[in-house]
């Protein structure tokens, strides 16, 4: 191609784009060869919007609470129902998922608490083909009033009282035992491990187990090797929270975990350590589910 050829050709390119830029006008777009014409601009799915409708609670132990979660279309406030939520209560290694919910016609869902100690609740919408995720722009926080100091005995002759494990009603909806026993395992966290330990102030694997079931009305065997016999075989893939995770063989059973969704669980691992959310560490264990 000559150099006459060359500069011609750089002219009517340069005419074209100049002609698309000024066309009726308006200021366009130019294109060059990187650019993506197929590309969508933007998303084509739903904006939503997720909130806490109780947002600030004031509450004495155990005191049952309805908390609240309304999750809507944020172009024009319609409810979106029948989506599931994901409700997260606030550990000190993080976020930590403990139940299920569905949205109902109102797009609104709820569940009845009962907590022991101050607690922050969030919820998670994971979104869909139609419609984005989303997280709650604000956080539930359930204040628990300070317990008063018990009175002095007026009788210095009054006989010890031994107390059990109290026996303590999480009011989920309707939900399985196990996902209740995720959230009272979750109370635990940061308690230091101390072999044979059975709580509440320090715990080892099938203490905490024992512990937490207990406080469900379900009296389970002590050590890991009897609990997993009284417990139902579970498959890998049909496990559920609140499910054991069991490690070693059986008559060999040497360690024990609650299952608390995602690939994790709460356990008291080993000396040194503390209860915790961890990840099932290995694809070798067993499940058992307590009847």
């Amino acid at each position: 191609m000559t150099l006459a050829t060359q500069i011609g050709s750089r002219l009517a390119v340069d005419g074209a784009i100049q002609a698309a830029t000024t066309t009726g006008g308006s200021t366009g777009t130019v294109l060059d060869a990187t650019t993506d014409i197929s590309a969508p601009t933007l998303s084509s799915k739903i904006d939503v919007g997720l909130r806490v409708t109780t947002p600030e609670v004031t509450v004495n132990a155990n005191e049952p609470v309805n908390i609240g979660f309304s999750l809507y279309n944020e172009q024009n406030d319609a409810p979106l129902a029948d989506q599931l939520i994901k409700v997260q209560v606030k550990l000190p290694t993080g976020w930590a998922t403990f139940l299920h919910l569905t949205t109902d016609d109102r797009g609104f869902a709820s569940y009845t608490a009962r907590v022991l100690t101050t607690t922050n609740v969030t919820a998670v919408f994971d979104g869909s083909d139609a419609l984005q995720s989303a997280h709650s722009e604000n956080d539930a926080t359930l204040t628990v009033r300070p317990t008063p100091p018990p009175q002095a005995s007026r009788r210095a002759d009054r006989p010890a009282v031994s107390v059990d494990t109290p026996t303590v009603n999480v009011n989920l909806p309707a939900s399985s035992i196990g996902e209740k026993a995720v959230y009272l395992a979750s109370l635990h966290a940061g308690k230091p491990y101390v072999y044979g330990a059975e709580g509440p102030s320090s715990f080892d694997c099938s203490g905490l187990v024992q512990y937490v079931y207990r406080q469900l009305g379900k009296n389970l065997p002590r050590t890991t090797d009897q609990q997993y016999a009284a417990t139902t075989r579970i498959s890998q893939y049909n496990k559920a929270p609140g499910d054991l995770i069991f490690f070693g063989s059986p008559g060999n059973i040497y360690h024990v975990g609650i299952y608390a969704g995602d690939g994790k669980m709460w356990v008291a691992p080993r000396s040194g350590d503390v209860v915790k959310l961890q990840t099932i560490y290995t694809t070798s264990y067993l499940v058992g589910r307590i009847p």
